[in-house]
């Protein structure tokens, strides 16, 4: 994320076998298409312009858990004790 993002990144959290991070951009879906072979993007709607089932169920592939869906907000208490505020684009 640091070579990509420089200082418009930050690591949120981490969690069992994953990471969140904030990617700070206009469109993170025109950053992510030179990358796409490193996602499993079979989770997003056929009509996206990343879907692929490509790497689908493909260990250790990244993949992003809210499906194309955007989070809008994010708070966390403590380990294991966390939220987001999911909007549709």
């Amino acid at each position: 994320m640091k070579p990509k993002y420089e200082d418009n990144a930050t690591l949120l959290f981490t969690d069992t076998e994953s990471l969140c991070y904030l990617a700070e951009t206009k469109d993170i879906y025109a950053h992510t298409k030179d990358d796409c072979y490193l996602f499993d993007s079979s989770d997003y709607l056929e009509d996206h312009a990343l879907f692929s089932s490509t790497n689908k169920k493909v260990l250790w592939e990244m993949k992003d858990e809210l499906s194309g869906e955007v989070a809008q907000e994010f708070v966390k208490l403590k380990a294991k004790m966390y939220s987001l505020q999911i909007s549709s684009q």
